[in-house]
C-alpha cells in the first residue's frame, strides 16, 4: 500500500497583531499556519507581565519578522523612542482593519528582530536590558531594512551580543521557568493524545500521563502520516525527530540532506512492504492553496528525496 501525506509551507506573507496592556507586538510569518506565530500567542501574556514587573508605566513595542525563506538576516534593533519611528514599512498599508492607535500615540523600547524562530530568552533579556538602558540605539544583522541602515553603529554587535550570552536575571529566569500551554496545535496532536507545552524555551511532548515524548528547542513543521500513524516533527527547515504511531521516539535528530525554504513543501510516502518512508520536497504554488508545479510533461518537479527507516534513518536513494 502506498499513500503520501503532505505538509505545504506555501509563501504568502501573513501580518497578524498581538496586543496586551504593556506590550504590542507585529508579527509577519510566510503562512498563517506558522508555528512560530503559535509560540507567540502562547508566550505574549508571560511577556507582558515580565514587562509590567520591571516598570508597569513602560510600553514595549515588538516586531517579529520571521525568516521563512532562511536567508539568514539575524536582525535585531533595540532602542527607546516613538514606536511610529521605528515601523519597519514592509505590509503597510494591510488589505484589513489594523488598529495603529498603540503605534501611533506610545512610545517606549522598541524591539525589532528578523530570524528564523522565535526564541523567548534573547527577547526577555533584550527587553530587560532597553528598559535599564533607554539611551542606546542598537542594530546588527543583514541590513535589508532602511531602518536598520539608518541606526547602525559599531558597538551594536559586541552589546547586543553580550546581552544575549550573559547570565541570566533572576527575573527572567522566574519566567522562563513557568510552564506555558502551547496555543493553536494541530489537531493531530489532540487526538493522538501529544500534549506540548513551553518552558524554559523548550517545546515539550508529553503523553496524557504525562510522561516526556520529546523536547525541542525550535519546532517548523508537524506532518502526520495517515498510513503508519506516525509524526515528523521538523526542528528545522532540514532536520526532523520522529514519533512513531505508540508515541515513542528515539530522540535523534535526523537530517533530510536538503532545505524546504520559503516555497516547498514535504511530501511523506510510506511504502508499506518495506516500512520505510520516502521524503520529498515539494514545490508548491503558495496563491491556490497547494498546486503541485509540473513540468512541460506533467510530472512532479521534485527537487530532492531520501528515504526514512525508523531504526536506520536517513538513507540517499
Amino acid at each position: 500500500m502506498i499513500l503520501n501525506s503532505w505538509v505545504v509551507c506555501a509563501h504568502e506573507d501573513s501580518y497578524i497583531a498581538i496586543e496586551k496592556s504593556n506590550v504590542h507586538f507585529k508579527i509577519r510569518v510566510g503562512y498563517e499556519e506558522s508555528l512560530n506565530l503559535s509560540l507567540i500567542k502562547s508566550y505574549a501574556e508571560i511577556i507582558n507581565r515580565f514587562i509590567r514587573e520591571i516598570d508597569s508605566s513602560e510600553k514595549v513595542f515588538i516586531q517579529f519578522e520571521e525568516d521563512y525563506c532562511f536567508n539568514n538576516y539575524d536582525l535585531v534593533c533595540l532602542a527607546y523612542g516613538e514606536f511610529k519611528n521605528f515601523l519597519i514599512p514592509i505590509g503597510f498599508p494591510f488589505s484589513y482593519n489594523y488598529n495603529m492607535n498603540y503605534i501611533y500615540t506610545q512610545k517606549g523600547v522598541n524591539v525589532i528582530i528578523a530570524e528564523k524562530y522565535f526564541k523567548l530568552k534573547p527577547l526577555l533579556q533584550l527587553i530587560e536590558y532597553g528598559l535599564h538602558n533607554k539611551d542606546k540605539t542598537l542594530v546588527r544583522g543583514n541590513n535589508f531594512h532602511k531602518i536598520a541602515q539608518n541606526l547602525e553603529n559599531n558597538e551594536a554587535n559586541i552589546i547586543i551580543t553580550s546581552v544575549i550570552q550573559n547570565d541570566l536575571s533572576d527575573l527572567s529566569k522566574k519566567y522562563l521557568s513557568n510552564k506555558i500551554e502551547f496555543l493553536n496545535i494541530p489537531e493531530t496532536l489532540k487526538q493522538k493524545g501529544i500534549i506540548p507545552y513551553l518552558q524554559n524555551d523548550s517545546i515539550f511532548f508529553v503523553d496524557r500521563f504525562g510522561a516526556e515524548i520529546l523536547r525541542l528547542s525550535t519546532i517548523y513543521l508537524i506532518n502526520y502520516d495517515k498510513v503508519s500513524s506516525g509524526l515528523f516533527l521538523l526542528n528545522t527547515d532540514h532536520s526532523f525527530y520522529f514519533i512513531d504511531k505508540r508515541l515513542n521516539s528515539n530522540k535523534k535528530e535526523n537530517h533530510l540532506q536538503f532545505a524546504l525554504g520559503c516555497s516547498f513543501g514535504l511530501k511523506t510516502t510510506y511504502l508499506d512492504k518495506n516500512s520505510v518512508y520516502k521524503l520529498e520536497k515539494s514545490a508548491y504554488h503558495s496563491l491556490y492553496g497547494g498546486v503541485v508545479i509540473v513540468d512541460a510533461k506533467g510530472n512532479e518537479i521534485i527537487d530532492d528525496w531520501v528515504f526514512f527507516d525508523e531504526i536506520k534513518g536517513v538513507s540517499k536513494p
